[in-house]
């Protein structure tokens, strides 16, 4: 954890949303998502952290997807100003891997896939 930051997911919302146990999360994510928390100013409701074979298939993820590996999140984007402000967050705590989706941010550390990328999601 960074000097001074706290931990904005006590919670613990990083298990795969099937119900199979896997919560193997990355702790370098949980490091820059805390920083990017509090960069942001606003809450990061997490949709998505890790996800076993099956369910990354169902949600339509790809095979070398960084959710499998528990490097990803995908953090709810309910409107434009949050969207922006989750954004600058993940900027500053230096996330290399970022995805726009409609209504939510994928955000990763996964160092095996491209770098300095910023990707859309189709409706």
């Amino acid at each position: 954890m960074e000097e001074g930051i706290k931990d904005y997911f006590p919670e613990r919302p990083w298990a795969c949303r099937c119900g199979c146990g896997f919560d193997s999360v990355s702790p370098e994510l949980v490091r820059r998502l805390n920083l990017a928390r509090h960069l942001a100013g606003v809450p990061f409701g997490i949709r998505s952290a890790c996800r076993c074979p099956r369910h990354n298939q169902s949600e339509g993820g790809k095979d070398q997807s960084a959710h499998l590996t528990g490097e990803a999140v995908d953090i709810s984007a309910g409107n434009s100003a949050q969207r922006y402000y989750i954004l600058a967050g993940l900027m500053g705590a230096r996330f290399r891997r970022i995805g726009l989706g409609a209504n939510f941010i994928h955000a990763d550390v996964a160092v095996h896939l491209p770098q300095d990328v910023v990707w859309t999601y189709k409706s």
